[in-house]
């Protein structure tokens, strides 16, 4: 009997290991320690809410409160209670940008402008009555900001891998090899001005919503063919639409910044009275910085020529 019992053990052992393995996924997936689902009292959201702007991708964070008033919090819970304990809704004028067990980001929308407002619902997936809901308005009265730039010049200082970097950084410079990659001598190479900004289309009309609110349409056109629509209230709130030019490179007299890219503004008879409204920004990019700074208070290369505005009536 015992080599009978020997050679069962043996025979499913592999088995038996697989389930252990699944049990204690299962238990670390939860989240949840044995006992401390007894210990939570309530559950709240935290939202910055004056971040809560047409565009903006922002973070929220569930807070956990326990009965002794102790709260463990999603973004710090890798082995305790987060979103993936949590059933989650969201109605109205946002949308999950990206989500994980300890990390949520949600994208405001901007075509909820009629109906200004977000609804959030929360519950605990094992108690159910540890609930939470609020409605946050989403912000017109602020600036909204459309940000477009072009890549900065040449530097062989980067860090990075993207075609920047040319050399491993020491105590001491190769500057034979940046001489020869012309980054120094050259001050017209391609590679140390830096880029522009992207031309642009601005489509500016008037709208009329079914309770009689007004809006500015804004729609920007880039010239990859990309667009986007933003909405600004008549009289409230700001839009900045920017396209300004790269930084420029590093070289022996500091690469020139790239210039700003050229917009033309299409705007209707009516939408005109609140261009106010609307800014565009489409300067040149700052000069890069010299290899060797001079004792002369030359510390950097030219500035980058700014972009042309047009402006024409759009009927």
């Amino acid at each position: 009997m015992r080599l009978k019992n020997l050679s069962f053990d043996n025979q499913f052992m592999p088995l038996i290991r697989i389930i252990f393995f699944i049990g204690l996924l299962l238990s670390l997936t939860s989240f949840i320690k044995p006992g401390l689902i007894k210990k939570i009292a309530r559950c709240e959201l935290i939202i910055d809410k004056s971040e809560i702007i047409p565009g903006n991708i922002i973070p929220i964070t569930i807070a956990t409160v326990l009965k002794d008033s102790s709260q463990i919090l999603s973004s710090e819970s890798n082995m305790n209670i987060n979103f993936a304990d949590y059933n989650f809704e969201i109605e109205g004028g946002a949308a999950i940008y990206e989500k994980s067990r300890t990390e949520m980001k949600l994208l405001i929308l901007d075509n909820h402008f009629a109906q200004p407002s977000i609804q959030f619902s929360i519950s605990l997936r094992r108690k159910k009555r540890i609930s939470y809901s609020i409605t946050l308005p989403i912000r017109y009265d602020v600036t909204q900001k459309v940000y477009f730039k072009g890549e900065d010049g040449y530097d062989p200082r980067a860090n990075t891998d993207n075609g920047y970097r040319k050399i491993p950084l020491t105590n001491r410079v190769n500057l034979e090899f940046i001489d020869n990659a012309q980054t120094l001598t050259n001050n017209s190479d391609p590679n140390i001005i830096g880029g522009r900004g992207p031309d642009m289309h601005v489509y500016i009309s008037l709208l009329d919503t079914l309770n009689h609110q007004r809006f500015l349409d804004v729609k920007i056109q880039l010239e990859t063919g990309d667009s986007i629509q933003k909405y600004l209230p008549v009289d409230k709130g700001f839009l900045e639409i920017y396209s300004v030019g790269g930084k420029g490179g590093i070289s022996k007299y500091g690469g020139k910044g790239g210039n700003g890219g050229n917009i033309t503004v299409h705007i209707t008879p009516e939408a005109k009275p609140y261009f106010d409204q609307v800014f565009i920004i489409n300067h040149g990019g700052e000069g890069g910085a010299l290899w060797r700074p001079k004792v002369d208070g030359h510390q950097q290369g030219p500035f980058g020529d700014d972009g042309n505005l047009k402006i024409v009536s759009w009927e």
